[in-house]
């Protein structure tokens, strides 16, 4: 809770110590690390490997624009709006997604995020394939536009780390742990492991879609190709693999390394790409903790604590 509190007292001082440039980056930020705290939550806690993220950063982009521009309101109560459209893309998808296991379902996500690509790609109503503006931001005056963009993406991310710790730390955080080691196990023991995965899936894509969302409004523009790209789910699995999976801290540790090499080594060209992959893979071969793990050997203690804790009994 202390670590929590913390993180939200640099998040509301952020805007009066950064520059311009400094609180575009930290607005990015929040928004990516959202993205993949929730992702963690599937992969790490969950044992779901979703990498079909982009149908949620998509989907929440494209809900927000289409009715911000519709409404001509400005678009910052709509991200939640978003957020709703990607997990009810979810709920349809889950039955037919769940029938697939391990490599078939992240092949089975990763088609589906193609599928709204394609789909967004060929609909006239949407832009096609040069994506949509965001008109209605002309209302937001341009003194405090960065500052309620940085809010905005800062609140998501708070929500993301709240609600993975409240999940985790919940009886719904054990049954996500049973059935991640073991469906039938977990089934034995009462888990309903259908309702579980649902509930999982939708709590993730919600976030992701408020993510993709409060991360479109301040780029002011979306396209298919940008909010459907598979650069987003491979930048987040670069992320929670280098800090490390199954922990909220190491999505941290790992937004933060990946935005110190992209500032100060992107000037490297494909270079930095190399760099960027031989890291990985020499953190999954010799280092499969990740770097939060190899720091928590050290300190003894998490800092965002996720281990259920029982209610007393009187």
């Amino acid at each position: 809770m202390t670590f929590t509190l913390a993180l939200a007292v640099v998040l509301l001082a952020l805007p009066a110590l950064a520059d311009r440039a400094g609180l575009s980056l930290a607005t990015e930020f929040c928004a990516v690390l959202a993205i993949a705290i929730m992702w963690n939550l599937l992969a790490g806690f969950a044992g779901i490997v979703f990498i079909g993220v982009p149908l949620f950063i998509g989907t929440g982009g494209y809900v927000l624009y289409l009715l911000a521009n519709a409404l001509g309101v400005p678009p910052y109560a709509l991200i939640a709006v978003g957020g709703v459209a990607a997990a009810l893309v979810a709920l349809i998808v889950a039955p037919l997604l769940f029938r697939l296991n391990g490599p078939q379902l992240a092949i089975g996500s990763w088609v589906l995020a193609e599928i709204a690509r394609l789909a967004v790609l060929l609909s006239p109503s949407l832009g096609g394939g040069g994506g949509m503006n965001l008109s209605v931001m002309r209302l937001v005056d341009r003194t405090w536009r960065m500052t309620f963009n940085f809010y905005a993406a800062a609140a998501v991310l708070m929500v993301s780390v709240i609600v993975c710790l409240v999940l985790m730390r919940s009886r719904f955080g054990l049954a996500l742990r049973a059935v991640r080691d073991s469906e039938h196990a977990a089934q034995a023991m009462g888990v309903n492991v259908a309702r579980v995965r649902y509930a999982t899936l939708a709590i993730a894509a919600f976030t992701t879609g408020c993510a993709g969302a409060a991360y479109y409004i301040s780029s002011v523009q979306i396209s298919p190709a940008s909010a459907f790209s598979m650069n987003w789910t491979a930048m987040v699995i670069f992320i929670v693999i280098m800090g490390g999976l199954g922990s909220i801290e190491g999505p941290i540790i790992g937004a933060i390394v990946y935005f110190v090499l992209r500032e100060y080594l992107s000037g490297l060209g494909s270079g930095y790409f190399i760099l960027s992959g031989l890291l990985a893979i020499g953190i999954t071969i010799y280092r499969p903790q990740g770097l939060w793990g190899i720091a928590r050997s050290w300190l003894r203690f998490d800092l965002l604590p996720v281990q259920h804790r029982p209610r007393p009994i009187v």
